[in-house]
């Protein structure tokens, strides 16, 4: 029997700024006693890609683990694999953003390892070809991918052993398909039956090859005891070690030593969860239900050529929030591509925002996770600021365009101390309230979004392999009868000065989205806006809805000042009965579990009587303060997500809402303020 060659690698990334005690742990249950079991195997090759903004945290804060990143790169046992330094996902940015943070990983690799990265990890299996040219002036060679790329593009799994190339305007690239079998199998399967593995596949593969997260080695559920305590690594190491039919070996010797199979040109797409999370829910569970029916027809064998999800863009489609901070950077790039001589530092302010993990969602993705938002617009806002600074700007500055590619114009406005968005779309709704000192948005919420897995949730179908551990693809999980009922979807997204008419109000309607709206003015555009450098102005001729529709008007102007905004919203309508207007908003802040209104706790069941308002957190140096010309009631409370994550159900607090109820009859006019203050 042949030695077959095995082409092990791991993938280890963390969110740019993620919590230092959540990047600790990864580092001592998973980084560490990895590196730590391969030095004991000196015959032992493997790849790793690191993102950079890790490996740069490893060097300052754990120089013994990074000498020992050195001490394999030495004995050369590590083949160091490149990609974007923060962790973009290549397709979603331009051209020379790509190049850019290949080159400086590149070069961080070269300067503290001595080695020169022939390879390429795509973050998330993203695969689009218009990234080819690009990555292959960086020196790239070779690139992982999933066998279902392959099989989506209609090849078998017999066809998968060995490395195809592929081209793009003439630029070559070699492609490496990972097995998922051995995926599934690395570390959840006991050694021997990835043994047996290697032994079924011997004489029809060029290679084994595996290349997975280096966090399910220690830090998915189980996973530190099975792997370490439990010795899994070190008796598979001793196995492979030991073995007279498997060798570990590099990519690079396979690359060079290896022809490939042939030319494959693949199809835009991810791994195959990845299809599946990227769906909106409704069409996710018809993908289950389809799949499942195929797979158990006539036609099971084909499934997987043809039973497809979405792409990873679609992200930016299925959520809002996603998208503006995706767009944000997009016009960032934009403006540093047009001038000369722009700082270092605001470019990596822009490649610091364009990390991954906040832009999208599914067991795995950071959109939910409000720490990692703020890290993103911490970053678009200090690389925002700093150009006004580079081209000069006078404040206060409007200007209006569709920075996020709705096909509607948003309406920018700026000065010394704060940025803001009002979205046309939704009839004049802020949708982002940027303070440049505190390099924070107030805006940064997120909705309540309906997600396939919910309706997992409300069952349990899993039992324990009787060998071996879970992936958390196999994993459901129980909520209690008092948490299913923060199972809530919004149908209008979580913004500021939100028009609401009703015929009665009771804010916890407004919780649990129960409410009759009556309008048409949440979620229809504006019909006219004008604006000028101190103020902006939005108008919608719109109508009230029982069995007739009945002419309305709503007009919102918008004054700029020092630190926010004086408003004012007119409503007349032909309807000549006593109606609610609401206005509604929404606040993030960093810790919502401590937030107070007036010195009280947010509360759907007692409202506060006041003309001013002042709504803070125990974190942050500013406070909003909502200011009005006569009393008001004001109810209140937060916007918690369920969502699902490889940890289990997680409930988060993303967002505070504001509700202040008007009872009116055929008009109304309000005027009002909202800033923040500066403690």
């Amino acid at each position: 029997m042949k030695k077959l060659p095995f082409l092990f690698g791991i993938h280890c990334h963390q969110p740019v700024d993620n919590f230092y005690n959540v990047v600790d742990e990864a580092i001592e249950k998973s980084y560490k006693p990895f590196i730590e079991t391969a030095l004991k195997f000196k015959n032992f090759k493997f790849a790793v890609h690191f993102s950079g903004w890790l490996l740069e945290y490893l060097r300052q804060n754990n120089s013994d683990l990074f000498s020992k990143f050195q001490k394999l790169s030495e004995n050369n046992q590590i083949e160091f694999f490149s990609g974007g330094f923060y962790e973009p996902v290549l397709a979603a940015i331009s051209s020379d953003d790509r190049k850019g943070q290949i080159n400086k990983l590149n070069s961080y690799i070269k300067n503290y390892f001595g080695k020169s990265p022939k390879g390429l990890w795509l973050t998330e299996r993203v695969w689009d070809s218009s990234i080819i040219p690009d990555i292959a002036e960086c020196g790239i060679e070779y690139v992982i991918v999933d066998d279902y790329h392959f099989i989506s593009a209609g090849y078998d799994k017999s066809e998968l052993y060995g490395y195809y190339t592929t081209e793009q305007d003439g630029y070559k690239l070699k492609i490496f398909p990972i097995d998922k079998n051995l995926r599934y199998m690395t570390p959840f399967k006991v050694p021997g039956d990835v043994m047996n593995y290697f032994k079924e596949i011997n004489q029809k593969a060029d290679f084994a090859m595996v290349f997975d997260d280096g966090e399910k080695f220690g830090i998915w559920p189980e996973t530190y005891e099975w792997v370490y305590e439990k010795k899994w690594l070190d008796n598979f190491l001793t196995e492979i070690e030991s073995s007279d039919f498997v060798v570990s070996s590099h990519f690079e010797e396979i690359a060079e030593t290896k022809k490939p199979k042939g030319i494959a040109y693949l199809p835009v797409t991810s791994y195959f969860e990845m299809g599946e999370w990227s769906l909106f829910a409704d069409k996710a569970e018809t993908f289950d239900e389809l799949s499942e029916f195929v797979k158990s027809s006539e036609y099971s064998g084909s499934a997987e050529y043809f039973i497809k999800g979405g792409i990873w863009k679609n992200f930016f489609a299925k959520y809002p929030e996603s998208n503006r901070i995706h767009k944000r950077c997009v016009n960032i790039s934009k403006q540093i591509r047009k001038l000369k001589n722009v700082p270092e530092e605001i470019i990596d302010d822009l490649y610091k925002a364009q990390c991954n993990d906040v832009l999208w969602h599914g067991i795995f993705g950071g959109l939910y996770l409000p720490n990692l938002r703020n890290n993103a617009y911490k970053y678009i806002i200090k690389a925002e600021k700093e150009l006004d600074k580079l081209t000069k700007k006078s404040f206060p500055h409007t200007e209006k365009f569709d920075f996020d590619f709705d096909g509607y114009d948003e309406i920018f406005v700026k000065n010394e101390k704060f940025s803001g968005i009002f979205s046309s779309k939704d009839c004049g709704q802020l949708i982002s309230f940027d303070i440049k000192d505190l390099e924070f948005n107030f805006l940064n919420t997120l909705s309540r979004h309906k997600e396939k897995y919910h309706s997992d949730m409300l069952k349990r179908n899993y039992t324990h392999p009787e060998e071996g551990i879970s992936t958390i693809h196999d994993t459901f999980f129980n909520i209690s009868d008092e948490e299913k009922e923060l199972l809530v979807a919004d149908w209008y997204n979580r913004n500021s000065f939100i028009d609401h008419i009703t015929k009665n109000f009771n804010a916890e309607d407004f919780l649990k989205i129960t409410f009759s709206e009556k309008g048409d003015f949440v979620n229809k555009p504006a019909k006219t806006v004008k604006f000028d450098n101190q103020s902006v102005e939005f108008t919608r001729k719109g109508g009230i809805f029982f069995s007739d529709k009945f002419d309305s008007e709503l007009i919102k102007r918008f004054q700029i000042k020092n630190k926010g905004f004086d408003f004012q919203i007119r409503f007349n309508t032909d309807y000549d009965e006593e109606l609610f207007y609401t206005l509604e908003m929404n606040f993030h802040f960093y810790d919502l579990k401590n937030v107070k209104i007036n010195g009280e706790t947010p509360s759907t069941e007692k409202s506060i009587t006041d003309k001013s308002f002042i709504i803070e957190d125990n974190c942050l140096n500013s406070k909003i303060l909502l200011k009005f010309e006569t009393e008001v009631d004001l109810y209140s409370f937060l916007v918690s997500t369920v969502s699902q994550s490889e940890k289990g159900v997680d409930f988060t607090n993303q967002n505070i809402c504001v509700l202040i109820p008007i009872k009116f009859t055929k008009a109304f006019d309000f005027k009002g303020t909202m800033e923040f203050t500066e403690k």
